[in-house]
């Protein structure tokens, strides 16, 4: 008996992760921005984040993906879930410090 392999368009691997990663650029800076206005503070704006991020790759998952995202990604649970929590948490810490720091300063 042979396996059969799937095969996978490199190019379009490729293209599917820039837009999979700028969907979670945006939603890192959004939701930065939204913890600093709402002044949140240790564990509760990290929480924001989580639930966020969670919400918005389960939405990629199940529009953009078809819920089959294995067709799109070589690894859709690393590559949609886990990356995208990590990769982007700089960016939502940079932002939730910015906005906090100019909410607090304004009031």
């Amino acid at each position: 008996m042979s396996s059969v392999e799937k095969l996978y368009s490199q190019a379009n691997i490729d293209t599917n992760v820039q837009k999979l990663q700028h969907v979670h650029d945006v939603t890192s800076l959004v939701l930065g921005v939204v913890a600093g206005i709402m002044t949140l503070e240790s564990l509760y704006g990290f929480a924001v984040y989580i639930i966020g991020i969670l919400i918005t790759n389960l939405a990629f998952y199940i529009i953009c993906g078809e819920k089959q995202a294995n067709k799109f990604f070589k690894k859709p649970i690393q590559e949609i879930f886990v990356n995208g929590l990590l990769n982007n948490t700089p960016g939502f810490i940079m932002l939730w410090c910015l906005v906090y720091a100019l909410v607090k300063s304004s009031s």
